[in-house]
């Protein structure tokens, strides 16, 4: 049974879900007009597309005159615009529209995403672990908690839905397209340029069909002769693999000098310990075969070299499904040259492992380990829905890089809306919003090895993200890699070692204008922290704090005029060694600043759910703004490493020293000192100096 609290706050969502649906009938919250799902016809410029971003110009990267295809619709074909600017289609177009929604599919849609809070049992909080400060301190002491503090879900800003209101999908200096822009419903894109253009150099990736691409191979006489690479994996790959071990013996024929090296027990012992007969038969009968055929269409499918996002370089690279699928498939199969060393100078030192050789890979008489299996599992099982079914839709990948970061200290954002869930998931319950992925530098980190943690995870349960690890390098400290078009194949349940394959899903999220589905994610790599208590620090306070704002910042327009909501979590935390709550702060302080609503899920933490929205709730009813605190998180650090440590963590510490926000100032309690929302202290004992620099005002684009 609810408790009191759970009713009342149901009770507020429904009414506030209520008023919602009443504004949107009387037009205040009208929907688009609708639009074609894909559409060669300009739609109307949005009023945030020219709006200044920090994110650096996108300037012409070194590969941008190699491809670009010129889509503009002639004189006389296509659509019409409509008087609104928005394209309709002619009367004998079979474009499928995007029907507006009515008030029963929206009241359906926000009931069912309010409803699943409710149909949990509340738990009793864990007591904290906090030592008790002197001063009161507002967080909450009931011990009966719903499963979600916050706002309701109709407050928050959602992403495009099934409006398309993106410009023209078009190839440009900062964006190449590798398939025809020209996109029609039901079809597969079509790749771009028609026939394979050859480019072997260092801004792209070096093709396994590349006619640079050679080998080595020892002729009778017992002489070295160059040959074709791509001739010897397609004659290896055309052969019949009925087992494992031929597969082993077909990926070493042009691998050949990792055979003493790399080690297959763990691809073996799947077969063997983990699949029945049927299952292998049906593996190597039917599956593979498919996904070889998959592979050897490289040239056919990928016409062009894929360019590589580098470091400092703003970059979009967008992709069909089917693209993404058929490299996926020669990465499965090790084809990608230089991609196997992994010395210090090595041509892709600073790119992840791309080539599923380790993944292979088991150790002595162990086997294979479970999560290895369920690793293998999520693959296998992609590649078997996509080349039964090939999805038609588009991913783009885009390489995000923050000049000039904000100055915290002079920031006069205040914290926007908040809801913390200690139930659900970022890629179950973060429909319509940004998802953040808790990335390696290296992204995808450890999923073709043997890490399977947030990352990792969400890379084997939408096996596509992982084609990012062939072209990007590693991210540098103001740099994110935002995807946008990601499919859910699979689902999970447990975590780390635990981890285990749940079952096929079907992801039916709504695909926009360019044919993605409107699923993004945001790659954002925390500190490694070895030094748990150097966190504090100003310098790495603010490298926090700009990885995040890099991540929050820019976008696709939404419906609702602002930046989709951040679904997130606890970022850099766990094995990387973050504050559990400083991280939450920084995340609030980024979102405030890039105008975005937070969702945030603890995953079963009770305490950090309420500590979190107590903290929240405390900063926006004084109106605390983020210069003040981010004053406050320096006053923290001077306060922990001169004198004495008070023993309080950073909430509490906070409420006993923080009241209420002025226009200038953040009083503090304590020594007697106030300090400045730029970081500089007045008074007291010490300072901290802000940076001098120009003021530069920052907006979503």
């Amino acid at each position: 049974m609810a408790s009191p609290v759970a009713k009342r706050a149901k009770a507020e969502a429904e009414e506030s879900l209520t008023s919602s649906l009443e504004q949107m009938e009387e037009g205040d919250l009208s929907p688009h007009s609708p639009q074609p799902l894909f559409s060669d016809t300009p739609s109307p410029p949005s009023p945030l597309a020219h709006t200044p971003s920090p994110l650096a110009a996108h300037t012409p990267s070194p590969v941008a005159h190699t491809l670009v295809e010129h889509t503009s619709t002639p004189k006389g074909e296509g659509e019409e615009p409509s008087p609104a600017g928005g394209g309709v289609p002619s009367s004998s177009s079979s474009v499928k529209l995007a029907a507006p929604p009515t008030r029963k599919m929206v009241q359906g849609k926000i009931t069912a995403m309010l409803g699943r809070n409710w149909t949990h049992k509340p738990r009793p909080s864990s007591p904290s672990s906090s030592s008790a400060s002197p001063s009161p301190s507002p967080r909450s002491q009931q011990t009966d908690l719903p499963p979600s503090r916050g706002c309701s879900l109709s407050e928050i800003c959602f992403g495009p839905s099934s409006y398309p209101i993106l410009p023209p999908l078009l190839s440009g200096p900062a964006h190449c397209i590798l398939f025809r822009a020209r996109l029609k419903a039901g079809d597969l894109p079509r790749p771009f340029p028609d026939a394979f253009k050859d480019v072997w150099d260092s801004h792209h990736v070096r093709m396994p069909c590349s006619s640079h691409s050679l080998y080595p191979v020892r002729l009778p006489s017992g002489e070295e002769q160059l040959r074709s690479r791509w001739e010897i994996i397609t004659e290896a790959l055309r052969r019949p693999l009925t087992s494992s071990h031929d597969l082993e013996k077909a990926i070493l024929s042009y691998n050949s000098r990792y055979a003493g090296k790399w080690n297959f027990q763990g691809l073996h012992a799947y077969f063997s310990e983990v699949c029945d007969e049927a299952e292998t038969a049906m593996f190597f009968g039917s599956v593979l075969p498919r996904v070889v055929e998959l592979a050897l269409s490289l040239p056919r499918l990928v016409t062009h070299a894929v360019p590589l996002l580098q470091r400092q370089q703003p970059y979009r690279l967008s992709l069909s499904q089917q693209q993404t699928a058929c490299l996926l498939a020669n990465a499965l199969f090790c084809t990608f040259p230089r991609r196997n060393a992994s010395g210090a100078r090595s041509e892709y030192a600073r790119y992840p492992s791309i080539n599923f050789s380790h993944l292979f890979s088991g150790s002595g008489s162990r086997g294979i380990r479970p999560v290895q299996a369920a690793k293998l599992k999520c693959l296998f099982h992609y590649f078997a829905r996509v080349t039964s079914h090939m999805p038609e839709g588009v991913l783009t990948f885009s390489r995000q890089v923050l000049h000039p970061a904000p100055q915290w200290e002079r920031s006069e954002a205040s914290l926007t809306n908040l809801r913390v869930d200690s139930t659900g998931t970022i890629e179950d319950n973060g429909q319509g919003m940004l998802q953040v992925d808790f990335a390696n530098r290296f992204v995808g980190g450890g999923v073709l090895g043997g890490g399977c943690v947030q990352e990792e995870i969400r890379f084997l349960v939408c096996p596509e993200l992982m084609v990012s690890r062939l072209f990007t390098e590693a991210l540098e400290d103001n740099e994110c890699l935002v995807v946008t078009g990601a499919e859910q194949f699979s689902s999970y349940h447990g975590y780390s070692s635990g981890f285990e394959w749940a079952g096929s899903v079907t992801d039916s999220t709504v695909r926009d204008a360019w044919g993605r589905r409107q699923t993004v994610v945001v790659a954002m790599d925390a500190l490694h922290l070895r030094d748990k208590d150097s966190q504090f620090k100003p310098g790495l306070l603010r490298r926090e704090l700009n990885k995040a704002y890099c991540g929050f910042i820019g976008g696709d327009p939404t419906p609702c005029g602002r930046g989709m909501a951040v679904a997130t979590g606890n970022w850099g935390c766990g094995a990387f060694g973050g504050d559990v709550r400083l991280k939450a702060l920084l995340q609030l302080m980024a979102a405030a600043v890039s105008g975005r609503d937070v969702v945030y899920f603890t995953f079963g933490d009770r305490q950090l759910q309420e500590d979190l929205f107590s903290m929240h709730r405390y900063c926006t009813e004084r109106g605390f703004k983020v210069r003040e605190l981010w004053a406050g998180l320096l006053h923290y650090h001077r306060n922990q490493t001169k004198g004495p440590r008070s023993g309080k963590n950073l909430y509490d510490f906070i409420y006993g020293n923080f009241q209420n926000s002025s226009s200038n100032t953040a009083t503090v309690r304590g020594d007697g000192a106030s300090v400045r929302g730029d970081g500089a202290s007045v008074g007291g004992g010490g300072s901290v100096s802000g940076e001098n620099s120009q003021t530069v005002e920052y907006s979503i684009q």
